[in-house]
Parts: C-alpha cells; structure tokens; sequence
C-alpha cells in the first residue's frame, strides 16, 4: 500500500516535470518558429544604426550668377544612445515620515538661487515658477528685488517638494527613492553634504552618464551658444524621449559648428562615449551678410508645429526649415533629399562597418532678377540718407525701403528695406538679447513691402488721371495762384505760402502746386480719383513672390462709411448697449432668441447712427486732402513703384518678381519666370503723355522741385518728389516721410525707382537724393565702370534747396485779410515751345488756352455723401486779363451734406474738419492731411 501510494507520487512528480518540459518546448518552438523574424530585428537593431545624410540646400545667385547664398559644412555632435541614465547630482528622498518642513526650509535656503534646480522643479513638478509667482502677485519676469525673487523661489521648491512627498508616499512606502531635485554646482553639493540630509531621509548621489560627460566637455568648450549645461542636457533628454516611440533611431542634435579641436578630443574619448556621433552637416551661409536679407529671408531649426505639419514629407528633426522670404517660399525647392548611412556598430555604439549608402540629392538652385552690385548701392544709398536726415536734427528718421525696377517686366532689380540684419544669426540659435534687438529696431519688416505709408505728392499723377481722363480741365488752362484754396470756412494752404503765380499741369508737376490739385481734385470727386489709383494698382497686393505683402487703402465714402461705423461700434459711450447685445447675440443658444436680439441691435445701432451722420458720411475737405495724397491714403513702396513702372512704359502693370529662374543641381532649368501682364491702365496716351512732361519738368532747373537732386546728372529722367505728413494717435503732427518716385531715361524708360525715408522731412531734399544715388550705381554699372570711377553723389550738394530745411509751416484755418500782391510767372518760353512741339495734339491757343470741361460728366454724383464739386473761379487779385478767360462750367448739384452746428469740429490748423480717429492697422503712422511742403 505504501509502495502504491509512492509510486503515485513519482508518476504526480513526472507527469508535471513532462508537462513542464512540453510547455517550454512549445514555447522555443513558438520563438524559433514564430517570431524568429521579429527577434532577428531586434537583434540587428542593437548592432546596426541607420546615420542621416543631410543634403544641402540649394544656393541663391543674382541675375549675373554670383552666388549670395551658400552652405558651408560644420561638425555636429549627437546621441544615438537610447538607455542614458542619471546627472551629475541627484537628491533623493527616500523615508516616509521625515520632517518634510525643516527638510523644505533647509533645501530651498540652499536651491533658491540655483535657476538650474528651479528649471528642474518645473520639469519634475510640472509647476511653472512664472505662474506660481503670477498667483502669489509677483511678476518675476519684471522684478528688479532680487529678494523678492529669491523668496518666492524658496516658497516654490518647498511646496514642491511637499507636494511631491505627499503624491508619491505610496512608492516611498515601497522602498522606492524618490528624486527630489538635480543640483550642477559642486559648491552647492559640497553645501548639502555638510546639511546632515541624512537626517531628513535625504541623500546626495553623484552619477556621470555619457550624456552628462559630454554636455560637460562642450559646456567648458564654450560651444553649447548661451545654453546652460542644465539646459542642454534637459532638452536632449526631453527629445530622446519623444524619439523613442517615433523615431527611435533618429540622432538628437546636441551641439553644431563645433571646433575641430572638440572634434578631435571627442574622439579620443570615444571609448567613454558610446552613443556619441560626429558627423558633418552643411549649414546656411550669407556671404553678404545683410545685404538683401528681407528678399531671402533666413532658415532656423524646423519648430515642432512646422514639423507636425510636415511629417510626411521626410523632414528630420535636426532639419533646417526656411522661416521668411524666398527661404520659406521656395523651402520644397530649395531643401533637397536626404541621405542615409547604414552602419555597424559594436556593444558601445562605435561604427565598425560601413553597410549601405544612399547619398543626399541636394536641393535646386534659385536665379535672382536682383543685380548684386546694384542692391548694395541701393542699401548704401539707403543707409547713408538715413544718417543724412538725422545729420540735419530729424532724429526720428531711422528707416526707410528702396526699389529698382523694370519697367518693361516687373523684374526687381533691387529691394532694400532700412534697418536690416545678418540672416546668419539664425543658423547658430538666436539669443534673447539677439532677439530683443530685432525687435525693438524694426529690423525684421520688410518695408518694402510690409508697410504702407501715405504717398504726399508722388500720388498727383493719380489725381491727374482723374482730372484729365474725366475732361475736367484742359492741361493747358492756367490758374493763378494765390498761395491756397478756401472751401468753407477751411484754408488748404500750398506749401509755398506765396504761390505760384500761373500755373497749369505740367507747372503744377513741376512746382509740386497743391493749389492746383486741391481745386481740380475737388471737381474730379473722390470715386473718380478712387478709380484711378486702383486702376494703377494702389491698395491692392501686387502679387510679388514673397511672403507679408500688404494691400494698404484707397478711401473711399464706402470704406469711410464701414471704419467709422466698427470704430463708433467698438469704442465709443453712445454705443455701450449695441456692444452688450452683441454679447448676449454671441452666448445665446435659442435662434428665435437669437434673432430677438439682433433684432433690438440693428434697431438699437440705427439709433444712435443717425447722430454721426457727419462723421459717417465723406466731405469735401477729404477730398481735397486725397488730392495731394494725404488722409487715409496709405500704399507699399512696391505699390508705388509699380504704378511709376506703369506710367514710364505706356499704362502696363507688371507682376513684380524676383525669381528668374529654378535650376537644378546639374544645371537643368526645371522653371523659367516670365513677364506677367497684370493689368492694363486705361489711360489715354494724350493724358499720359502730359503726366510724364510734368514728371520731367521736376528734374528739370530752375524750378522743378527734384532738379537739385539730379543736378549733374548725364541722363534724363522724369520724377515726382512727394511729403506725407504723420501725427500721433492724438492727431498732433510728428513729422514727415520723405518720398520720391522716378523713371529714366525719360525718351526710353528702363527702370523705376522709389525710395521712402520715414520722417525724412522732404522729398526733395533728402529722398531724392537716396534715388539719384542709385540711378547713378545703375548707369555707372550698365556703361561698365567700377565703384571708383563714377561719380560720386554721397556728399553732393543736389542744389540750394535740398540741404535747406523746409518745413510745412502752421496754417491759420480762417481767410487771410491780406491783399495777396505776388509776381505771377508764366511757363518758361523754351519749355513751353518744347512741350507745344512735342504734344501738338492737345488744342492751345497763342495766348491763353479755353478751358474744356465736359459738363455731362460733372452731372454725376462723385459718390457717397459728395458731389462734383464746382471748379472755383480764380481768385479776384487776378490780372483782369486772366479773369475774362472761360471758365469750367459750374453744375448746380443738391448742397453736399454740411456739419450740424452742434457737431462740428473746430477746423484744423490745415482747415480740415475730420473727425480723429486711431492709427489703422496695416499703416505706419496716421496719416495727416496738410499741404505738401517743398518737393
């Protein structure tokens, strides 16, 4: 029986022994048969890594092939190592029950000033210093109390540490050690150690991993670019752990352009440092420094919302992204294809044979329309007239933007925007300070084409258009002019306080007469110049390949009507409940409800408009201040470069372009821009043709406004000076932009200039200077010469009124009771008979032309809350001769909506009743609205 019973127990024993052996048979076998493949592919993983090639970018030459962007290679060192564990130091808490207080008080006396340790908290704690300052009423970022900041730090690690002992009490309760804080400072850790942590249940450990002892080795270096050593291994980390689930075998980038001696020591260290890569990777470079910067932009490290949206197109993250101008534009061109490297590596991450190699495909090559040469005269030119204006007392003047352009194709020949910077400094990481510079200059704007400025007088060729395609007036027909122009109580005063004597179109260009303009302008009408300007592309995006162009506006009674409205709507008492019950229309759920409530509102804000009516609806006097390119008017320099392009050339609008062409690495043309026709001006050439005579009387001496500027110069040319005046957010005047536009050569123009000079003070004497600087670099290279043999226009004195200091004097806003006793002066003889020979077309009579009006025209209202307005009969002072010449005929329109008496403003010292209003978006300044000074 006992035999029995032993035998038994032997087969238990041996069934489950067999029972064992089967299982673990099966389970080799499920490994050996089943997922052989996948551990086939773990194991080569542990031995084979896959190092990227990075391809170059593809580089940026001028139109004449000299390269102005390039890549030059640099060492890079990375970590491949997936397992890197530990810092330098560790604190870690390891027994329940210690006194977390008195251990709080003591470590965070010690940790405080340690902004490696409270980065550390933030990380660990997933608390913000920042926003537990902000809710304890301190704002640290703009603390100077250093006290202050040390205390409320010390508060900050010690809730932190009590508020990690108390969530992990559980794993302390296991045995489990729980790290509190990571300290670099061996001064720090000596401290500690003397604290008797021990009896807090504290230790300090010290710990060097392969991470720690290379961000050591570059930290002492130099090489880590502002970062501390806290930082940089933190964000390694950091990345390392993203890595894990999606790019496991991808490098993460530690430091860049590292010098070769680092190189060399890290591989002598290399034993030590398994997981560490060096490897060469070509990096942006801008041999120009900050020429034509704001053309191409510049390439940072992709951000992780670019690479998010990116993902699929095989980007890396150590991947260069372009950020801004023709970098971000042309990024899919320009990045190229990336290589690979496949490689063996041994137990410590070292290659040991070379597997497989794709090679990088760099990227394609851009071909600029911009000349090199030229575009550092231009932002010499730039630069120099800036210094000028300030030079002369006009401290404010700290900017501006130039253009060349092809008349005949819409190609930029030049770009300049005023301040600039080094593109470079992207490459390498930007520092805060590096950054706060940019910003506090106004650096990164491309003025060109991001801002938009009132254009002052260079907008008269639009107001001409108006005047002459609407028959409002025959070029010809003179006025006399008495030095302003009334319209109601209101005086618009010329910027030459004694007038100009007689004067007709051309002598209008040529003088920069406002007089002129103001009462032409004022009988065109507001819609009619509207339709010029946008017919000349003003206020609209010009379609240029480049990223932040903005539009600008032309005003008009409808655009007036709407920004008054949103203005009144959003800021002002009387329409507090409108506001409300946009409020209550916004958060209601019930669309009956719903439409209860807008309802009331619509009723609510027709109300309370019917007080603004005057405010709402356009007057004359803006008319009148829109004549000569003042008021709301505001326009890029590419805008107004553009709309000269299309005058020179006969009524074309280009697309502007600065791209040529797309080549690819082995030379192919893979695109070629051509000349796009955007629009054509409807213009008749009789009119275009007067408009370029007085564009070219203004270069011309004794009297053309520009022709000190152009005094020596050895070609033709036609211009128009132009001063926009600028006033605060209160509507007191600042200053004024300086703006001068230019074609040449007048017979056969081939480019366009612009320049603007903000706060230069005049366009005549220091914008126009900056243009005929240029067009001087322009020929002196087209006929072949080098810098030193042209002449020299930097210190040149363009004439006695360019160095003068002209300034828009106080207009008193009543009729002055003065007799007016000038000297009126008719057009020069030879000029006259030039311009009679050249334009024999238009209908002159010996003497004095008759005015030609079409009378069917003025029978149409101009727009919105105007009429055209009557051309006013010469002043009385005029000569009985003139006086007995025909006038334009007066229509009789209804009474074009005057102020209440109990609304209307006191007028302006420039005679302007306008209402005030804040600076609009889009703009550089409110634009203001006086007569255009000497130009």
């Amino acid at each position: 029986m006992k035999k029995k019973i032993i035998e038994s127990k032997i087969k238990f024993v041996l069934g489950g022994v067999f029972l064992v052996v089967l299982i673990l048979i099966g389970r080799i076998s499920f490994l050996q048969l089943v997922q052989t493949e996948e551990f086939r592919t773990l194991a080569r993983n542990n031995y084979i890594r896959i190092v990227p090639i990075f391809a170059p970018r593809g580089e940026i030459f001028d139109r004449n092939g000299e390269k102005i962007v390039t890549n030059r290679p640099i060492y890079t060192v990375s970590v491949n190592d997936l397992n890197f564990e530990g810092t330098t130091y560790r604190l870690y808490l390891n027994r329940v029950g210690a006194d977390t207080v008195q251990m709080a008080d003591t470590l965070s006396w010690i940790l405080a000033g340690d902004d490696e340790t409270v980065a550390y908290f933030e990380q660990v704690s997933g608390n913000k210093l920042a926003t537990y300052a902000k809710e304890n009423g301190l704002d640290i970022a703009k603390e100077k109390d250093q006290e202050k900041i040390y205390t409320i730090k010390k508060q900050f690690i010690e809730e932190a540490i009590k508020g990690r002992a108390k969530e992990q009490k559980s794993l302390l309760e296991q045995g489990e050690k729980l790290e509190m804080a990571v300290v670099y400072n061996p001064s720090t850790a000596e401290e500690l150690q003397r604290q008797n942590l021990t009896r807090f249940g504290v230790t300090l450990e010290k710990k060097t991993d392969t991470l720690s002892k290379l961000v050591a080795m570059l930290a002492q270096a130099n090489v880590l670019q502002g970062q501390s050593a806290y930082e940089m291994e933190a964000n390694v980390r950091s990345q390392i752990r993203e890595n894990k689930v999606a790019r496991p075998y991808e490098p993460v980038m530690v430091a860049e352009d590292v010098p070769l001696n680092i190189v060399v020591a890290l591989r002598e260290e290399q034993m030590e440092l398994p997981g560490v890569v060096v490897d060469v990777q070509p990096v942006r470079e801008y041999p120009h420094g900050e020429l034509l910067t704001h053309v191409l932009g510049y390439v940072q490290n992709i951000k992780k919302e670019q690479y998010e949206q990116h993902k699929d197109e095989d980007y890396l993250m150590n991947d260069l992204f372009g950020q801004n101008g023709l970098e971000y534009v042309y990024e899919e061109q320009l990045r190229g294809e990336h290589g690979a490297r496949q490689m063996e590596v041994d137990a410590r991450s070292r290659p040991v044979r070379d597997l497989g190699l794709k090679p990088a495909v760099p990227g394609d090559d851009l071909v600029l329309t911009v000349d090199l040469d030229l575009q550092k005269a231009t932002e010499q030119a730039l630069a120099e007239g800036v210094a000028r204006a300030q030079h002369a007392g006009y401290s404010l003047s700290r900017a501006g933007a130039a253009i060349v352009m092809d008349v005949h194709t819409g190609a930029i020949l030049a770009m300049a925007s005023y301040p600039s910077y080094n593109p470079g400094i992207f490459t390498g990481g930007l520092s805060a300070t590096q950054w706060n510079d940019l910003q506090e200059s106004g650096a990164l704007l491309n003025r060109a084409i991001s801002a938009t400025y009132a254009p002052g007088s260079t907008f008269k060729m639009v107001t001409a258009t108006a005047i002459l395609q609407n028959n409002i007036v025959d070029p010809t027909y003179k006025i006399s002019d008495p030095g302003y122009y009334k319209l109601g109580q209101g005086i618009f005063r010329d910027w030459q306080l004694s007038g100009h004597g007689l004067v007709d179109m051309r002598k209008a260009f040529e003088v920069s007469c406002d007089t002129y303009f103001y009462q032409f302008g004022l009988a065109a009408g507001v819609n009619n110049i509207a339709r010029a300007a946008k017919d000349f592309g003003l206020g609209q995006k010009t379609g240029i390949n480049l990223p932040g162009e903005m539009s600008g506006v032309v005003p008009t009674p409808e655009w007036k009507y709407e920004m008054v409205k949103s203005m009144l709507i959003n800021y002002n008492d009387d329409f507090a409940r409108v506001r409300e019950l946009n409020q209550m229309i916004d958060e209601a759920n019930d669309e009956s409800r719903k439409q209860q409530l807008t309802r009331e509102r619509d009723k609510e804000l027709e109300e309370q408009l019917k007080n603004y009516e005057w405010e709402l609806n356009w007057q004359k006097f803006e008319t009148v201040n829109m004549s000569i390119g003042q008021g709301d008017n505001t326009y890029t320099p590419l805008q107004l470069v553009s709309y000269v392009s299309a005058i020179a050339n006969g009524g074309t609008l280009y697309t502007p372009y600065v791209v040529e062409r797309l080549v690819s690495p082995q030379g192919k043309v893979i695109q070629e821009v051509s000349p796009e026709v955007r629009h054509k001006v409807d213009i008749d050439p009789k009119n275009l043709e007067v408009i370029r005579e007085g564009m070219h009387m203004v270069t011309l001496p004794p009297n053309g406004t520009a022709s000190g500027a152009f005094n020596g110069f050895k070609q033709s040319a036609a211009a128009k000076t132009g001063t926009a005046e600028v006033l605060d957010a209160k509507g007191n005047k600042k200053g004024n932009h300086a703006l001068f536009v230019a074609y040449s050569p007048y017979e056969k123009p081939e480019i366009a200039v612009v320049v603007v000079l903000e706060y230069g003070n005049s366009g005549s004497g220091y914008a126009g200077p900056i243009a005929r600087q240029i067009m001087d670099a322009y020929y002196a290279e087209k006929d072949g010469k080098k810098d030193g043999d042209q002449q020299s226009t930097t210190n040149q004195v363009y004439g006695q009124e360019t160095l003068t200091d002209p300034v828009i004097p106080d207009y008193p806003s009543i009729w002055p009771e003065v007799k007016q006793e000038k000297k009126t002066t008719t057009l020069d003889d030879e000029k006259l008979r030039y311009y009679n020979n050249r334009n024999s077309s238009i209908p002159q009579q010996p003497n004095q032309p008759t005015a030609q009006v079409n009378s069917d025209h003025l029978n149409s209202p101009a727009g919105q809350g105007e009429q055209q307005a009557p051309v006013e009969q010469p002043p009385a002072q005029q000569p009985p001769a003139q006086q007995q010449q025909q006038q334009p005929t007066e229509q009789q329109q209804p009474a074009e909506q005057e102020p209440p008496a109990n609304q209307q403003p006191p007028p302006q010292e420039n005679g302007q009743n306008q209402p005030q209003i804040p600076e609009q978006p889009g703009t550089t300044e409110p634009q203001g609205g006086v007569g255009d000074e000497q130009q």
